[in-house]
Formats: C-alpha cells, sequence, structure tokens
C-alpha cells in the first residue's frame, strides 16, 4: 500500500489517495473497488494537473469503484439525485463534479449514464481496453491535451556537472 499526496498546482487543494497495488507505484497506479482498476502513470500525472475541486477528485475515484466490471467503465446513473445519494455527496456538488470531469475529458456521457474514459482509466483485460477506446466518442475531450512539462522543472544536459547547471563547462 502506497499513500500519494496529489496537490492541484491551480487551486493549491491537497487529496490525498492510498494506492493498492502489486506491483510498484512507477509500473502502474491501482484503485481499489471490488476489483482493481489500472490507472498508468501518464494517467495519474492528467490527472494531477487537472483543474478540479476536491469533490471532483472524490467523485472520480468513487466512480472507478462504482463502474460495471461486465459494461467497463460504465457507470450507472438512475437519476443524478440518487447517483449523489449513492456517492454520498450533494446532488449540486456531484452535478457540478460531473460536469468538471467530462470537460477535464476524464468522463463521457452515454445516455444518461457515465463512462470512465477507457486509455485513462481501466478495469479489464487489454482486449477489452482496445474495443473500450475504440468506443470513446470522437467529440470527448483529450484529457492528455495540451499537458507541457512544468516551469519549475529544470532539464539538465546529459553530463552536466552540479555545480553547472546550465552543461557549460
Amino acid at each position: 500500500m502506497t499513500k500519494i499526496e496529489t496537490i492541484n498546482r491551480t487551486t493549491g487543494e491537497v487529496q490525498d489517495l492510498t494506492v493498492h497495488s502489486s506491483v510498484s507505484a512507477a509500473s502502474g497506479l491501482w484503485f481499489r473497488g471490488g476489483g482493481y482498476t489500472t490507472m498508468g502513470y501518464a494517467a495519474h500525472l492528467a490527472l494531477a494537473e487537472a483543474d478540479l475541486s476536491g469533490a471532483s477528485y472524490k467523485l472520480f475515484h468513487k466512480m472507478c469503484a462504482l463502474q460495471n466490471r461486465k459494461d467497463h467503465g460504465l457507470v450507472r446513473v438512475e437519476t443524478q439525485a440518487k447517483f449523489a445519494e449513492q456517492v454520498g455527496m450533494k446532488q449540486p456538488t456531484v452535478s457540478r463534479a460531473l460536469k468538471q470531469l467530462a470537460e477535464a475529458g476524464f468522463i463521457y456521457p452515454d445516455g444518461r449514464d457515465w463512462r470512465l474514459r477507457a486509455d485513462f482509466v481501466f478495469n479489464g483485460n487489454g482486449a477489452a481496453q482496445g474495443q473500450a477506446i475504440r468506443s470513446i466518442p470522437d467529440d470527448a475531450p483529450d484529457p492528455y491535451a495540451g499537458k507541457k512539462q512544468s516551469a519549475d522543472l529544470t532539464v539538465l544536459p546529459g553530463g552536466a556537472k552540479e555545480s553547472d547547471p546550465d552543461g557549460r563547462s
């Protein structure tokens, strides 16, 4: 088990995650919920970089646990009020969180239900994931789009000395 602290760089909100994994966190991240749901490292970074509220992070993780295991990524929503009750949140908060998650591209509507984006987070085998990825609507936002290297990160050219961060001799 690994604890991860995710900080939204835009809002400064901190979200603590407990990761259950049979492999190291560098190999992939896992979220507990009935079974294990795979979330790749790049997806974890996209989630950390997203401008989401704490409620959106909370709802996303609950949706990972609630997804239908036979229809990969599907989260059934009878009504938004019943869904809010099911996830233990207020209906207006769930409505705002769903909108944020959809705008960021982590989920997309499937009728009145919601679907977790299969190239972002998935429960199932590779063949099922490939099929699920092909069914993502073309107009669904891409959660990986526009991700760029953080301004605080300095890349040193190979062989640079610690005392010479510009790599000059």
